[in-house]
């Protein structure tokens, strides 16, 4: 087939192909990851729910003709979960875990780049961002956030892959650092590979979501082994997905050696 473009990368741990920020900026020392006060919370709730989901589903239908395969799985856990997302999109990929329920509230762990969006740092706060800080302090905010949101029975969303390939339709190798945050709450864990599959009469795919799950951790196993195991098992459940049901290559990438 006649790939619309040929993208050329070196690492596929560090290399990224979304939009960048023209200058990084460091997420603001004031910045609160939750609010108290009541018309905070109560304009939050109207923006995600009759604002952003509405918004989301309509997006990701028209533009993708994205649907999911096996959601009955979540309805195995009634309290809060963890999932693992491929990160092959922008806006799809921050808008399908947001539609997966209208009852549940989704929050999605963002690269150090939201920091940059320093004017809409507050609205995206609404939708559910949880952006990544270098500091200590933020650090400390963010697990403790996570942590409430996970006792409130929201969702909380994680592309371990960490840098956007769009329409890739592989899975890229990742660490277990980002399991941990689960393992420590001993929270399930779902997986969700978006696999993407040609279109009739378009030349961009349709986004086709499987999701599979639960997956607890293990009693017997330590932090960081408990970290590995859900790693393995999440990466080795994508990969089995991408391989078998991802059937359509937008781009083609292709690797080439660094300069020595």
């Amino acid at each position: 087939m006649k790939y619309q473009e040929i993208i050329y990368y070196t690492d596929e741990l560090t290399d990224d192909f979304g939009n960048k920020p023209k200058k990084n900026h460091p997420l603001p020392k004031k910045y609160k990851y939750m609010t108290t006060s009541f018309l905070s919370r109560f304009f939050t709730s109207i923006i995600y729910q009759i604002m952003l989901q509405p918004l989301a589903y309509v997006y990701v239908k028209l533009r993708f003709h994205q649907k999911f395969k096996n959601k009955h799985a979540l309805k195995e856990v009634k309290n809060g979960y963890f999932i693992y997302i491929n990160h092959t999109a922008l806006a799809a990929d921050a808008f399908i875990p947001n539609i997966l329920s209208f009852k549940k509230k989704n929050y999605i762990i963002t690269g150090k780049q939201t920091s940059s969006m320093t004017l809409i740092l507050p609205l995206l706060r609404s939708i559910g961002s949880l952006p990544l800080s270098d500091n200590m302090n933020q650090k400390k905010q963010l697990q403790k956030t996570i942590q409430t949101r996970f006792k409130q029975k929201s969702s909380i969303t994680i592309y371990p892959e960490a840098h956007v390939w769009p329409y890739y339709t592989d899975i890229r190798p990742f660490t277990e650092e980002s399991f941990k945050y689960a393992v420590k709450l001993n929270a399930p864990v779902f997986s969700i590979t978006n696999c993407y599959q040609k279109r009739k009469f378009r030349k961009k795919p349709k986004i086709v979501s499987y999701i599979d799950g639960p997956f607890y951790q293990k009693d017997e196993l330590s932090i960081n082994e408990n970290a590995k195991y859900l790693r393995d098992t999440v990466y080795s459940t994508m990969k089995k997905r991408a391989n078998t049901y991802s059937t359509y290559s937008y781009f083609k990438y292709e690797k080439v050696e660094k300069n020595k």
